[in-house]
């Protein structure tokens, strides 16, 4: 397949480095910055190096990888819906769940197979641990998603990345979601809150979720080195996935602990798009762009109710069905 890679810092390299080891092309690459595309290009014999946007080849390509910071991926989404093009976004899928409408009145409008880039829901520990609380009673949940600054300009800037909550917090909440259920509130607290802060860097947060269940959240991202790890409690014991690899260390059903095997987990998840986009299948995308929105509006909800001091409920809204 022909793919386009639109932003090439560090995962628009982790995607071209995928597409390449499943056996694809990387024909063509565009940045802002053109030596970051040069940069990627020199290392794919092949690869066409775009200066301008307006010359992206729409109709030329078979998927196209959409690696911008949130804030500037919109258009290139309704770009890639209106020629019907497989795209993959990196999540979060924006900055606020409100500069998703047109994407998601757009792909209403022209369903277009996408996906978005929740590379935990693809984990192997990850997919065990969703069957294994499918044979249990889920109590709750609790994670600590601990780590660094992202080191690229963007990150800290609010209207670019929505802040680190939104850009790396993410994670937790699109897990929480995928593994015990749909979240219906979120309350959230940082240390000396002061209106119109948006960009806090530690923040604690409870989590109501739909069928009754409650859960926490401590986010941070200054520490040295990452610190990972969810617990899910059920009525036979504690879940607990640990690390930034999510290794299953605890299993209170059956007590077995699969071997922990070499993952590359972005080859994989992109192996997974590739093998959607083949089959003409929008139904394998591990995450697609409505699922990818009720994420987008868990993450609103906390960075909400930081500004209100009190419990933000989740209106859901925009449900993949409506594409159909």
């Amino acid at each position: 397949m022909q793919i386009g890679i639109i932003g090439c810092g560090r995962m628009g390299n982790e995607r071209a480095r995928a597409t390449v080891a499943l056996g694809h092309q990387v024909a063509i690459v565009y940045d802002l910055d053109s030596s970051k595309a040069a940069a990627l290009a020199d290392a794919y014999p092949g690869t066409k190096v775009l200066r301008l946007a307006a010359e992206i080849p729409w109709d030329g390509l078979d998927a196209v990888f959409i690696c911008t910071p949130p804030s500037f991926r919109i258009d290139y989404e309704l770009a890639a819906i209106e020629a019907r093009l497989p795209f993959f976004v990196e999540k979060p899928i924006a900055v606020h769940a409100s500069e998703c409408a047109s994407v998601l009145a757009a792909l209403q409008r022209r369903p277009t197979l996408q996906a978005v880039g929740y590379m935990n829901r693809c984990r192997n520990s990850v997919r065990f641990a969703r069957e294994l609380l499918q044979q249990t009673s889920i109590l709750g949940a609790c994670c600590q998603w601990v780590g660094r600054k992202y080191q690229v300009d963007w990150w800290l800037q609010a209207d670019q990345s929505g802040g680190p909550l939104n850009e790396q917090a993410t994670h937790a909440f699109d897990l929480f979601r995928f593994l015990v259920g749909e979240i219906s509130a979120v309350s959230s607290t940082m240390p000396n809150r002061q209106a119109g802060n948006d960009m806090p860097l530690r923040v604690a947060c409870t989590v109501n979720f739909s069928a009754g269940q409650l859960g926490t959240l401590f986010y941070s991202c200054e520490a040295a080195e990452k610190e990972i790890d969810l617990r899910i409690i059920t009525s036979h014991g504690v879940l607990e996935l640990a690390g930034w690899d999510m290794r299953l260390v605890a299993n209170p059903i059956h007590g077995t602990i699969p071997p922990v095997g070499e993952e590359d987990i972005f080859v994989s998840e992109t192996a997974q798009f590739f093998a959607a986009v083949e089959r003409n299948e929008s139904g394998m995308a591990a995450c697609d762009f409505f699922d990818a929105f009720q994420t987008q509006l868990a993450v609103d909800a906390a960075r909400a109710s930081l500004q209100a001091g009190k419990l933000v409920s989740i209106e859901r809204q925009f449900h993949r069905e409506a594409a159909v």
